[in-house]
């Protein structure tokens, strides 16, 4: 096999061997799968491995909160010896023993959608060849502005904002995004945020306590569609349909809840496509030597009824 050098390339080593790519298997550590958003990513995943020849093992937890079998999950992968690791972290923390394994061994770790903390891994000696999705507060910030063009600058009321599990850094970017820029946009919205732990029960409750507290509330943003799902069901349960209910990831749920009228819409992340990527990009730079930028934009998209219904964005083909 031909090695080559790569220079200041993300690659874990200095040289890395090109092999074929029957040769290569990657291990993907995941979030459940029950979720639309990581099932998605895991088809993704599959697709890719499908087409170019290459074995990809899935591992996904239980729930969002298993944290400790997700740790056992990357232990037990590492025992396989793949060439790559791709991981969806529960939070910052919780894989970093694995991780710095992994970066001893030599072995490419690929981040999906910003759930790991550049600072802290960097801090743990973990090296993170790649991150694949999309930035949480360029997602936030496009809710926001959608928001603006929706209801206008002047808008008076309230915002609930609902993040996820405390700690996770996708939820608070997402957050944070939307929260900076509708003080932007829309100056006079009042804004509350609080933790549904990406539940849509929770989510429902959170919801249903607001609306009986809050009766000029006007804009519901989610950190992720089940929590944007739960939110919606309430408010129109309360007959609150002039509520703006908007999620993030694009998930099939959300996609028929926006068809139907009832999600206002949806952040897509794609991904199916960030999964379909993350092998991509592997294969490039194992077997032609491809020098990776750190971070990988797979774009997104604000999905409403009228987009849906115009079916003329490109990137539509890649929701699943």
């Amino acid at each position: 096999m031909k090695r080559l050098f790569l220079g200041t390339t993300i690659a874990l080593l200095s040289t890395v061997l090109l092999v074929e790519a029957q040769e290569l298997q990657y291990g993907a550590i995941l979030k459940p799968v029950s979720n639309p958003h990581w099932n998605a990513m895991s088809k993704g995943m599959e697709a890719a491995a499908q087409e170019t020849g290459v074995e990809v093992i899935v591992s996904a937890v239980a729930s969002e909160g298993a944290a400790e079998e997700q740790l056992n999950n990357c232990e037990a992968m590492l025992l396989r010896s793949p060439k790559a690791l791709i991981v969806g972290a529960i939070n910052s923390n919780v894989l970093l023993p694995c991780l710095k394994k992994a970066t001893d061994a030599g072995v490419a770790i690929v981040d999906l959608d910003y759930n790991l903390d550049r600072t802290l891994a960097e801090g743990a000696g973990i090296k993170i060849t790649f991150t694949a999705g999309n930035a949480g507060a360029v997602t936030g910030s496009a809710g926001a502005d959608f928001v603006a063009e929706r209801l206008g600058s002047d808008v008076e009321g309230s915002v609930l904002v609902l993040e996820g599990l405390p700690g996770n850094p996708v939820s608070a970017a997402r957050a944070s995004g939307f929260i900076d820029q509708i003080g932007k946009v829309a100056q006079n919205l009042n804004v509350t945020t609080l933790n549904a732990d990406w539940d849509r029960i929770k989510a429902a409750n959170i919801t249903n306590d607001i609306l009986q507290r809050t009766p000029d509330l006007k804009v519901i943003f989610a950190a992720n569609d089940t929590m944007a799902l739960g939110a919606v069901e309430t408010a129109l349960a309360a007959g609150r349909s002039d509520i703006i209910v908007i999620g993030v990831d694009g998930g099939s749920d959300a996609i028929q809840s926006v068809k139907a009228g009832r999600l206002t819409a949806t952040i897509s992340q794609f991904p199916y496509l960030v999964g379909r990527r993350s092998v991509e990009l592997l294969n490039e730079m194992f077997t032609e030597g491809a020098e990776l930028d750190t971070y990988q934009s797979t774009g997104q998209l604000v999905i409403t009824k009228e987009v849906l219904e115009a079916g003329t964005d490109p990137m539509l083909q890649y929701i699943k």
